[in-house]
This record gives C-alpha cells, sequence and structure tokens, in this order.
C-alpha cells in the first residue's frame, strides 16, 4: 500500500526544491503548493505535511512555527550557536542584533569562539566579558577539533543554527563534528573578509540533534521593536534602569541615568552600551520613516 501523505521537516532548501525528512525517516525531494508560496517563504526547520499525487512529493500544510528566524531563514529553532573568531574581525553589532533577535524569538543564545588556535586567552576573554554573565561562552577550534564536546549538552535533542558573519568557520565546525568535507574558502587574502561558500540552510545530523549550517551575513536589522522596548533584551543592563532619575529613561541622553553612570564606572562595557546606541537609532529612525 501506497503511503498517502506523512508528517516531516523541512531539511534542505534549493531554489524551489524542498528536502522533507519524513517522520519514517526517509528523506522525499518536494515541491509546495503554490498557495502556501503566496502566503510566504517556507523556512528550513518548518514542520509540514507532505501529501503523494502522481509520484510527487507536495508540501500540502506548514504547521504552526514555534519561532523563526530572518537571517538566517531558519523556523523551530531551540538555539543558536553564535560563532566569532579573531579572523574576520568581529562585528560586535552583528553579534548583539543576533543575541536580541533570538531573545525576541525564545531561542537561546550561546557564543562560540572558533579559531581558538588563533587567539590568546586574552583575547578570548576579552570578548566574552561583557556577556559572560548572562550567554553561556564556549571555546574551540574546529582546525584543531578541540572542544568540540562541550557542544553536545546545547545540541543533544535540539535543534540548533550555526549564525555569524563569513569564515568564521561555522561549516568547519559542522566538518569536524561530522566528519564531513563542506566547502569552506575561509577569508579573502585581499580585505581579510569572508567569502561565504555556503548558499543554503541545510539541516545534519549529530551529536543527537539537528543542527542547521547557515549562510553567513553582514548585516541585520531589527524592527519588530520600538525603540524603548530595548533595554529589556539587555540583561547586563536590566539591574540599573530602576536606579534612572526618569522611569521612562531610554538610557541615551538623560540627566542621572544609572546606565550610563555604570558605563563611566566601568561597571558595564563602554563599547557594547554604544552599540545599543547605535541599535536605538536604527529602531527609531525606522519607526520614523514608517510613519512619516
Amino acid at each position: 500500500m501506497k503511503i498517502k501523505s506523512l508528517d516531516g521537516k523541512v531539511v534542505k532548501i534549493v531554489s524551489n526544491r524542498y528536502t522533507v525528512r519524513g517522520d519514517d525517516g526517509k528523506e522525499y525531494k518536494a515541491f509546495a503548493r503554490g498557495k502556501l508560496r503566496l502566503q510566504g517563504d517556507i523556512y528550513v526547520g518548518d514542520n509540514v505535511k507532505v501529501v503523494f499525487e502522481r509520484g510527487d512529493a507536495i508540501i500540502d500544510v506548514v504547521k504552526p512555527r514555534q519561532n523563526q528566524l530572518v537571517r538566517p531563514y531558519v523556523a523551530n529553532v531551540d538555539s543558536a550557536l553564535i560563532v566569532v573568531a579573531k579572523e574576520p574581525e568581529p562585528d560586535m553589532l552583528l553579534i548583539d542584533k543576533i543575541i536580541i533577535n533570538c531573545h525576541l524569538e525564545g531561542i537561546k543564545p550561546v557564543l562560540l569562539y572558533n579559531k581558538a588556535d588563533l587567539a590568546t586567552e586574552e583575547e578570548i576573554n576579552a570578548l566574552f566579558a561583557p556577556y559572560k554573565d548572562y550567554l553561556d561562552c564556549v571555546v574551540l577550534s574546529a582546525l584543531e577539533k578541540k572542544g568540540l564536546e562541550k557542544l553536545k549538552p546545547y545540541i543533544e535533542g535540539k535543534v540548533v543554527c550555526f549564525a555569524g558573519q563569513s569564515a568564521v568557520g561555522k561549516t568547519s565546525l559542522l566538518n569536524a563534528i561530522l566528519d564531513l568535507n563542506l566547502k569552506t574558502d575561509g577569508l579573502s587574502a585581499k580585505i581579510k573578509r569572508g567569502k561565504n561558500t555556503t548558499r543554503h540552510v541545510e539541516i545534519y545530523q549529530a551529536l543527537g540533534g539537528d543542527i542547521m549550517d547557515t549562510c553567513g551575513f553582514s548585516m541585520l536589522s531589527i524592527v519588530s521593536i520600538n525603540p524603548e522596548e530595548l533595554i529589556y533584551y539587555y540583561e547586563d543592563f536590566i539591574p540599573y534602569q530602576d536606579k534612572c532619575r526618569f522611569k521612562s529613561c531610554t538610557h541615551t541622553e538623560e540627566p542621572d541615568c544609572a546606565i550610563k553612570q555604570a558605563v563611566e564606572n566601568g561597571e558595564l562595557s563602554k563599547e557594547r552600551y554604544e552599540r545599543y546606541l547605535a541599535i536605538y537609532e536604527e529602531i527609531k529612525e525606522h519607526k520614523r520613516r514608517l510613519y512619516d
């Protein structure tokens, strides 16, 4: 008896062809009904219902999502493993935006320092310092296959995605974990910027969980919150905000701001606070353009 339908998860998308891992453990190349594409994009990680018509597998239903990220385009994620390295130079504004988006979507962010063989302990500690009290921070090296065992608690029984700039070693980490040979090009020698070799998102099974390999990126916008809500996504800032003179303090220009004072005293990272100001202005400008 032929299977008429089954439930599954989208594990790869290339153009308009979808690879679905069915509940039977098999993978199927599938198309999506036109109405689904009109309703919105289908993401890797989406839970779907597939029906079989005239020998073709057709995605008939996309089930409600637990959460989603738009950069990278993934759905139903438990944790985001945010990868940084000494080279390319870390874009900490991007990292902070990814962390905020994770909090918005109920995704646990974990900060990974890859290529530890290239960095000193002092450099690694300096990068982790503003985050280590409220984020899990892990040091490893894909090249030397060191520290990979530290990833298992974050992956086992979960769906996780690698996120971060191009050439920080997301695919190299996956190669090391799975002993694969996925293509990596590393840095452009001319501009020391990552060359993006991952052209699509794909789920691999490893360490008892599902790992999404994602494209690297260098820009990310946050437009789904109001400027005054931004502070609630900075766990390191929250203990200070009730000490400000004004209850509605935005921690930007107001006098007697406890967060600004904590920055001056060295209790909070000056660089991270400056990135907060940049993101605040970005959200504020987006709202202004939206309603002008």
